[in-house]
């Protein structure tokens, strides 16, 4: 399958990237995110090396055919979403990887929606940034890879606007917060030397993001900061990477090519890109937070270009060598 594939950490434009990409007429975009989520943090190894003697069964589900079905079903009518996944059950009898399993559902979703059945597939995987290159390439097929980069303290702190969205006081008398994740969600608040476990296993993602996958010199890297601030220079260069033509749809973000707001942690107007997102975090964030994560990622900090806040507590941009 001719395909790319989108990874990046959480909050660091990998749904942004794949909206913009979503409106190019050489491109089929699914319009959310694939990944099996009983092994989001887990390559299904074993299955994977005896897929061809599974059933088709064991092989929907280590595709995440439940997962992929629940989406579709909010963006699509019952009796296409049936169609579908009876096609795509009728395919996995004669699929023997899991790579030929996602060729399958792109096959068979983007002809039953009437696209172009020859067009480059692009598929959102996001926060599995922490997987090697090949790691992925063995899930997914070969194919070309575009990482979404973020300065940690944005995305740190767009993660930390969506945990306190989620767990609320009044979600929680209501029972809308399962109690085994509201007592994890309690445990990641304690601090150890000032710094919550959430602020560590970032730290621990971040480092392992640029060491195993945004260095991989095949990968094409994306700055967020660049893609909102400079979206047509940015995305000129994505097409020419990616060997489409330029669009200037490119610059439209959209999904199954209705025009779609980007994600946010905060308030945002309007469905364009908001060139105030790359640096709107700084008056959000705790001095204690920002040091932690200055001492903790500063060589993967050096690499992407991103500095600390200057004296008028602006964050800046410089070359990034990893980036070069």
């Amino acid at each position: 399958m001719n395909h790319v594939l989108i990874v990046s950490l959480s909050r660091s434009g990998g749904k942004l990237m794949r909206m913009l990409l979503d409106g190019h007429p050489e491109l089929n975009a699914f319009p959310f995110e694939h990944w099996n989520r009983t092994s989001k943090n887990t390559i299904p190894t074993r299955r994977m090396e005896i897929f061809d003697r599974l059933s088709i069964d064991a092989k929907l589900k280590t595709a995440g055919a439940a997962h992929v079905e629940r989406k579709l079903k909010r963006l699509h009518p019952p009796a296409l979403v049936a169609d579908v996944m009876q096609t795509w059950r009728v395919e996995t009898a004669r699929t023997g990887t899991l790579a030929s399993m996602y060729e399958g559902l792109a096959l068979t979703y983007f002809t039953a929606l009437g696209r172009n059945r020859d067009a480059v597939v692009v598929n959102h995987c996001g926060s599995v940034s922490r997987f090697g290159r090949d790691q992925l390439d063995a899930v997914y097929g070969t194919g070309r890879h575009v990482l979404t980069i973020r300065d940690p303290r944005a995305v740190f702190i767009s993660m930390q606007g969506l945990l306190f969205r989620k767990f609320t006081l009044r979600r929680a008398l209501k029972g809308k917060i399962p109690p085994a994740v509201l007592r994890r969600h309690i445990e990641k608040l304690e601090t150890i030397n000032s710094a919550s476990g959430y602020l560590r296993e970032f730290c621990e993602d971040y480092r392992t993001m640029v060491a195993r996958y945004g260095a991989s010199p095949d990968v094409i890297r994306v700055r967020f900061e660049d893609l909102v601030r400079s979206p047509e220079a940015t995305m000129r260069r994505v097409a020419a990477q990616l060997g489409v033509r330029w669009d200037v749809r490119l610059l439209a973000p959209t999904q199954l090519g209705e025009t779609h707001s980007p994600n946010s942690s905060f308030a945002r107007t309007g469905s364009n890109i908001h060139a105030r997102a790359a640096d709107d975090w700084v008056g959000r964030i705790a001095p204690s937070v920002c040091g932690f994560i200055e001492e903790a990622l500063p060589d993967e900090m050096a690499a992407l270009g991103y500095q600390r806040i200057d004296g008028r507590g602006r964050p800046l941009l410089d070359t990034a060598p990893l980036l070069s």
